[in-house]
């Protein structure tokens, strides 16, 4: 007869003891839920101008106009500057992508060009003045 007092007792501690551990675990997961729900917003709840702010905008090769710099390539995705950088001369356009979009300097320019310094810093801004008088008419009509 000991023997089977002491496996009830064997029995009820390891009840005991999972009946802790049990209570323990879902006090642990309710202050995680708690957690979460002080952090976390139903979309439902959120006003219009935060779900714009959550979204991802997708961009497409279509929506880009792709500029060919000699080795480089130069992907411009507004519209209104792609078609007034079409309408530079060529060493124009290729001198203002490679110092805005490539970070190259002009004597780097120059290098590559085989023009002076000053030359690709005169054509530049010759350029961007050009730039700025077609994107300024059209934001006038």
């Amino acid at each position: 007869m000991k023997s089977s007092s002491f496996k009830e007792v064997i029995r009820l501690q390891f009840n005991a003891l999972m009946m802790i551990t049990i209570k323990g675990t879902l006090k642990q997961k309710r202050k995680l839920l708690a957690r979460r729900f002080k952090q976390e917003v139903l979309f439902c709840e959120m006003g219009e101008a935060k779900l714009n702010e959550q979204g991802n905008v997708d961009k497409y090769s279509c929506d880009t106009t792709t500029f060919p710099v000699l080795h480089f390539t130069v992907q411009i995705s507004d519209e209104k500057i792609s078609t007034a950088l079409n309408k530079l001369s060529e060493k124009q356009r290729a001198f203002i992508l490679l110092y805005y979009f490539h970070d190259m300097s002009d004597k780097e320019i120059a290098k590559l060009y085989h023009v002076s310094r000053s030359a690709v810093g005169y054509t530049r801004n010759k350029g961007l003045e050009k730039l700025k008088m077609m994107l300024s008419e059209k934001e006038i009509l």
